[in-house]
């Protein structure tokens, strides 16, 4: 497709990203079912999803539907195309199944539209059967899915009864399908009416709000001047206000809000948590130093001294984070220090989870820095960037 040009470039950019990401993954810690995960979640964590994420009564309607559908109820005419379309739902579940579990439901949707038709097949022989209990059993899962989920304005923080509804199911996970930064109003909001009179500099941790996004809000954050905010920034304990996406409280393997998990927030809005005082910070700040890492690393002229000096930093924060080691090894063997580059690999092999092939090129990497000319050594793949 590259070499023909049949496409835009763009379009073949995001078709092997989904491929990617979707199918193989990202080394993105995942919460699921209040477990930490890397990459993705266990098997089932997409039926797990839906159900949770379903209102119950649409779940009952559903069941009804295939109830009807494998008892025989239904008109003939219908079998043929409610087998296609169990028969879809069952594949594109088994592809989920395989691939990655960080987008949460917003991946398995088009299982839920198909999941729809066979609450639509419920819906339409309630209505149509001459049996009361059908009826009163479909009428009532009808208005409890109405009255569960209508009042719920933004679907994304949606969670059904089963695990305490939208109240506490950040516990629970963590993936896209928790929170994807529809509180970027609110937050404004909160900032303008109680930290901006003051000259508060908060610390905004909240999903997908760029910083685009701040600056055209007019929010002022710690980090956005970089001379200002160095002292407290270095700090692991912060002393302030944090708000942050509740979907990074969960537990992870790393980058771990620990210390904020189990405090109780001095206000909330929907999935935005807001909490003031002092708190071990370290988890929260460790990304943002990594991050201007590898923009210094990556730059068009890359400034390799002061990428190495912010890693150090992020590590220093947290040390939990193993591809920070990673990269701070490959920038040493890039200013020709062995022993350095030996030492951060060290650390990312000390806090590297339990994959025997992230484990083993790790361990390869230390062997070839140990013997070879630095100049012959390649770069150990960080699999976070991707």
């Amino acid at each position: 497709m590259a070499s023909t040009h049949v496409v835009p470039r763009a379009y073949i950019w995001g078709f092997a990203d989904t491929i990617r990401a979707g199918l193989e993954g990202r080394a993105e810690p995942i919460t699921a079912f209040g477990r930490p995960y890397l990459d993705a979640g266990p098997r089932y964590f997409f039926p797990g999803m839906i159900a949770l994420k379903l209102p119950i009564g649409m779940s009952v309607l559903v069941l009804i539907g295939l109830g009807l559908f494998f008892r025989r109820r239904l008109p003939s005419e219908r079998y043929a195309g409610l087998a296609i379309v169990l028969g879809a739902l069952l594949l594109f579940l088994l592809v989920l199944s395989l691939g990655s579990t960080y987008g949460g439901i917003r991946h398995a949707l088009p299982v839920v539209v198909l999941l729809a038709i066979f609450g639509g097949v419920a819906i339409q022989m309630g209505f149509a059967s001459n049996s009361m209990f059908l009826k009163a059993a479909v009428a009532t899962a009808l208005v409890g899915a109405a009255a569960s989920a209508l009042p719920v304005i933004r679907p994304w923080e949606y969670f059904n009864e089963i695990i305490g509804g939208e109240k506490n199911a950040y516990l629970y996970f963590s993936d896209e399908g928790v929170d994807l930064g529809q509180r970027g109003k609110e937050l404004a909001e909160y900032y303008h009416r109680v930290l901006e009179p003051s000259g508060e500099v908060p610390i905004l941790f909240y999903g997908p709000i760029g910083e685009p996004e701040k600056k055209a809000r007019h929010l002022d954050w710690l980090g956005l001047d970089a001379k200002r905010d160095e002292t407290r920034r270095s700090s692991g304990r912060f002393s302030g206000t944090v708000l942050i996406d509740a979907r990074f409280l969960g537990k992870k393997p790393f980058w771990d809000s620990a210390s904020l998990r189990d405090t109780a927030p001095s206000a909330r809005f929907g999935n935005l948590f807001v909490f003031r005082g002092t708190c071990a910070c370290g988890a929260i700040l460790a990304p943002g130093f990594y991050e201007d890492a590898i923009s210094k690393i990556y730059a068009e002229k890359p400034d390799l001294e002061a990428g190495e000096r912010l890693l150090r930093q992020s590590v220093i924060l947290d040390p939990s984070a193993f591809f920070a080691f990673i990269e701070l090894g490959n920038v040493c063997i890039k200013r020709g220090s062995r022993e350095d580059a030996l030492g951060a690999y060290a650390g990312a092999l000390q806090h590297a989870p339990n994959d025997p092939e992230l484990r083993r090129s790790i361990e390869e990497q230390i062997k070839i820095v140990s013997s070879e000319p630095l100049d012959q050594v390649p770069e150990l793949r960080d699999p976070f960037l991707e």
